[in-house]
């Protein structure tokens, strides 16, 4: 009985064997199995990939100003709306007060000097038309010569002194209207931070107030050389985060700074490179966006008609990039000539016509003149 067991199965296994067999034959005879596509000319651009930053494209800041006055009051809190002149805060100046009073009192003076004066001439003349009654007009003018020009001088002085006043008091009232902090843009109040620390330092580093406008964001980002080359205002341009993966927003360079930004440290290392500050404003709903997410810029630069192919049907040894052309159920490697990527596509300048029939997708094990099998 058992004998009979081993016996069938070792004729299950040996028919098992030459099926397998028989299969793999065939399957090496015809080939491997590949796909094919052909190329196709489209509208296709490049893109340029540069970090950036999102900002907001108005803010106002304020900072501590020891110089103009200590803080008073705070008049905002944490996300209230403020239109635009809204006192946002009050600072307090005793030495400016004191500085007012003492104008003030200038001022007083200087006009109850001048209104004297004024009643001197005026006794003057009164005197010169007494005394040109007892020695007549020309003997009395001369006479009183001498204290018409000393009066004059006198009111000279007066106005010059009260016109001197009155310039102070315009400085003055203009550090005074410094006290009342007002808002210089519409938008929403971000952070409010009264200033504890004893350090003056610390206290100046810290915005007490800080106004953002929400609806209206920019990326800022730096270009190379030869990048800004490349890009215009007006261009197109991508945002993609690593923080909201499944999203990208859409929006358009609107300047590219003539002046670079240089970079210390590669100055200091001896490198002379260089970058130009660029920015970008988003032309869409940036509500998911924050100011100083980290994003990806992705510019579109050079846009034209021109024969591509999959990116998946290419292959490079180091050498130059090659395909494989299927013909009579054979693979032919063909070197081409590549231009511009567009992303899952890459421009073919030479090599290959628009009637060849490439692999994609292939086996890396192909070889040149290997047999296939089209799917």
């Amino acid at each position: 009985m058992k004998k009979k067991i081993w016996i069938i199965i070792g004729v299950v296994s040996l028919v098992s064997i030459m099926i397998s067999v028989s299969v793999y034959r065939e399957v090496f005879a015809k080939g491997p199995s590949v796909e094919t596509t052909e190329m196709k000319e489209e509208e296709i651009s490049s893109e340029l990939m540069i970090p950036g930053t999102v900002r907001l494209e108005e803010e106002q800041i304020v900072f501590s100003s020891p110089e103009k006055g200590e803080l008073k009051e705070l008049l905002v809190e944490e996300g209230q709306e403020v239109k635009k002149d809204t006192v946002i805060a009050r600072l307090h100046n005793p030495q400016l007060e004191l500085e007012l009073e003492q104008n003030k009192l200038s001022i007083e003076s200087a006009n109850l000097k001048i209104n004297q004066l004024d009643n001197q001439l005026k006794l003057l003349k009164e005197k010169e038309k007494t005394l040109s009654d007892q020695v007549g007009k020309k003997e009395a003018k001369k006479q009183l010569d001498p204290e018409y020009g000393q009066l004059e001088m006198e009111k000279k002085l007066a106005n010059l002194e009260l016109k001197q006043t009155s310039l102070q008091k315009d400085m003055l009232s203009k550090r005074q209207s410094e006290l009342e902090i007002k808002s210089t843009i519409d938008g929403v109040v971000l952070t409010v931070n009264k200033p504890h620390s004893t350090s003056l330092e610390n206290s100046l580093a810290e915005p007490i107030i800080h106004i953002g406008k929400l609806d209206a964001m920019i990326v800022t980002g730096l270009l190379s050389e030869y990048d800004t080359l490349k890009v215009n205002s007006g261009q197109k341009v991508t945002l993609r985060t690593d923080a909201i993966p499944d999203q990208e927003w859409q929006g358009e360079i609107i300047k590219i700074s003539l002046l670079p930004e240089q970079n210390q440290t590669a100055l200091q290392s001896g490198n002379q490179a260089v970058q130009y500050p660029v920015t970008m404003k988003i032309t869409g709903d940036s509500k998911a966006l924050k100011p100083g997410f980290q994003v990806i810029m992705e510019i579109e630069t050079d846009k034209k008609l021109a024969k591509v192919l999959s990116i998946d049907a290419l292959f490079d040894d180091g050498d130059q990039p090659y395909v494989f052309i299927i013909k009579d159920g054979k693979a032919n490697k063909k070197k081409v000539k590549t231009g511009i990527t567009s992303g899952s596509k890459i421009e073919i300048l030479e090599g290959i016509s628009m009637d060849d029939k490439v692999m994609i997708n292939g086996p890396e094990s192909i070889k040149d003149g290997m047999e296939v099998n089209v799917k």
